[in-house]
């Protein structure tokens, strides 16, 4: 830019200096043309002002030439200055974009530096963390080591013990065998196999009260419904069903299960307990008995099958009284909740009424639940009937020209006992239903069941053994 305006300048200073030349010839000129026109003639005169003309001529052209081409030269340099100044401009933006990208980066690099940081201190805590557990791991260590002679003891008195135990297996194995010969549905021979069970001490059981010798079914103590009469119940006898087991084995048991379990008056499952802990060896299962909190004073009592029960005495039973497994919600610390849920089969007493004064023995309906219990409208049943031929297949059939109805809430002790039972399809045998049920037999009392053409009633005849007046 700078040479340019050198360039120009010097034109400049030419082109003065041109002028200045031709006007020291002009006055030359003048001079010689004086002279001339003094010395010369006319023509002569005339000559010199030809070629005066033609040197203005000349002269013009010249100056109009420089100038035309120092138009070009400015115009040149204004259209270089426009384009270096836009490649400024560019630039420009260009390195501010650089200077705010520089400054986030800058930004995160700040950022990242704190948390790198914050990452320190927190190794740094969690190396002394790691160091605090190491040291306590060192120390449990060195109890487990103590720990581990001590059970190596117990372990060589275990030994002995396991002993025992197996010769006690051994034992119950003879007598389960001897039980098996006598019947093939073992879930009326339950009484006898407890009574043998209940002649051994149970050493598990922290409270030995808990622990009943009383002579019965179960080991517990349990509200039996007593019609103040002292006979004896009388014999009963299950047989198999048609198409399913509902046989139950130690594999079915797990901690925190709730069961039913079957009521000595009539032997169906209505009585509740959870299970503590499981001793498969001596088939036997630790539970804890679930009460009703409904309270009913100066009322005879009455089987509750549904609502809310809390935690009652603890003790051991033979998994042979244990009928099947029940859906509960826990509610609160010790109180669970029962009721009847959808799909499931129950059993209704046939002669209930809102002043609970029911007759001994218990007339039952059987229902299918149709919908999940609503506090404000109750449980929807629908009614089954036996089908003819089978030991307890059951269908949808009306009752008294109803198919399905509504329990209300304050009804729901019209429920008895839950009744495991099996969908059929249909394709089991000649005749069932498509959409039908096998109960349990035994949760059916014995005069709702038919011995069927398919399975031969093999029972055996076990004798109640008597628990009146024993609370849970």
């Amino acid at each position: 830019m700078v040479s340019m305006e050198g360039t120009v300048r010097e034109h400049v200073v030419e082109v003065k200096r041109k002028e200045e030349e031709c006007d020291v010839k002009q006055s030359l000129e003048a001079d010689v043309m004086r002279l001339v026109l003094e010395m010369q003639t006319e023509e002569v005169v005339a000559q010199l002002k030809e070629k005066h003309e033609e040197l203005k001529k000349e002269l013009s052209l010249t100056i109009t030439e420089k100038s035309n081409e120092l138009k070009k030269k400015e115009e040149e340099f204004q259209l270089k200055q426009d384009a270096e100044a836009r490649d400024i401009e560019v630039k420009m933006n260009s390195l501010e974009v650089k200077e705010k990208n520089f400054e986030e980066l800058m930004r995160e690099l700040e950022v990242r530096k704190q948390e790198l940081e914050e990452r320190q201190k927190d190794l740094s805590l969690l190396d002394e963390t790691i160091k605090a557990k190491v040291t306590e791991l060192e120390k449990r260590n060195e109890k487990q080591e103590a720990e581990a002679k001590e059970i190596e003891v117990k372990m060589n008195s275990l030994e002995v013990k396991e002993k025992q135990l197996v010769e006690r297996e051994e034992l119950l194995k003879l007598k389960e065998k001897e039980l098996a010969t006598r019947s093939k549905s073992r879930k009326r021979c339950r009484d006898e196999f407890e009574l043998s069970l209940l002649a051994e001490k149970d050493v598990d059981d922290p409270d030995p009260a808990s622990a009943s010798q009383e002579k019965g079914r179960e080991t517990y103590e349990v509200t039996c419904i007593d019609d103040g009469t002292d006979e004896e119940p009388e014999p009963y006898c299950c047989p198999d069903a048609d198409f399913n087991s509902f046989n139950n084995t130690m594999s079915f048991f797990a901690v925190g299960q709730v069961w039913a379990l079957y009521d000595p008056f009539d032997h169906m499952p209505r009585f509740y307990a959870q299970i503590r802990k499981v001793l498969e060896p001596q088939l036997r299962v630790k539970v804890r008995w679930l009460e009703p909190k409904q309270t009913r004073e100066n009322k005879k009592p009455i089987p509750i099958a549904c609502g809310e029960f809390k935690n009652g005495e603890r003790t051991i039973n033979s998994y042979l009284t244990f009928s099947h497994l029940m859906h509960h919600i826990r509610t609160g610390k010790k109180g669970i909740t029962i009721n009847p849920r959808k799909g499931e089969t129950w059993a209704l007493f046939s002669d209930w009424n809102s002043d609970d004064n029911r007759k001994r023995p218990y007339q039952y309906d059987f229902v299918q639940v149709v919908s999940e219990l609503d506090s404000d409208n109750g449980i929807g049943v629908a009614y089954l009937g036996r089908v003819e031929g089978f030991t307890s297949v059951y269908k949808p059939a009306e009752q008294n020209g109803v198919l399905q109805m509504m329990i209300r809430p304050e009804e729901m002790l019209r429920f008895s006992h839950r009744v495991p039972s099996f969908v059929l399809t249909g394709d089991e045998g000649k005749g069932v239903p498509a959409g039908s049920f096998e109960l349990d037999p035994a949760a059916i009392p014995k005069d709702c069941l038919e011995v069927s053409e398919i399975k031969q009633e093999e029972s055996v005849e076990i004798h109640s053994l008597g628990l009146s007046s024993l609370q849970v």
